[in-house]
């Protein structure tokens, strides 16, 4: 009875010690798995922070750009409102101007009158 025993022992172990092989081998093929796909995620981590860099690159330069402009802008705005300003005071001394001409005009004709008259 002892060798049967043995042998039935012998048997169920070889059992276990296959599905544990074989349980083995599949988490060893899970374990393989993901690790490519860990190395995919670090490369598509890779990808995606170069992208970010290079859109906060893009970013930084657009921002500079439209700091730029804004000066311009602020500059042409103050342009233009000294402009108006000298507009105003030439278009201001354009009517007393005019309006001395009339009244310069108006004292020759009396003048001219008054000598013709006389």
């Amino acid at each position: 009875m002892g060798y049967d025993e043995t042998n039935d022992k012998l048997i169920k172990a070889t059992e276990s010690l296959e599905e544990a092989e074989k349980q083995f081998k599949e988490v060893e093929g899970d374990v393989s798995a993901l690790t490519r796909r860990i190395m995919l995620m670090e490369e598509e981590d890779k990808k995606s922070a170069d992208n970010l860099c290079s859109t906060i690159t893009k970013l930084a330069l657009t921002s500079k750009s439209a700091d730029n402009v804004l000066k311009a802008v602020k500059i042409v705005e103050s342009t233009c409102m000294n402009n108006e300003v000298t507009i105003e005071e030439l278009d201001k001394n354009l009517r007393a101007t005019i309006k001395m001409a009339v009244d310069n005009e108006q004292k020759l004709d009396e003048l001219s009158r008054k000598l013709g008259v006389q």
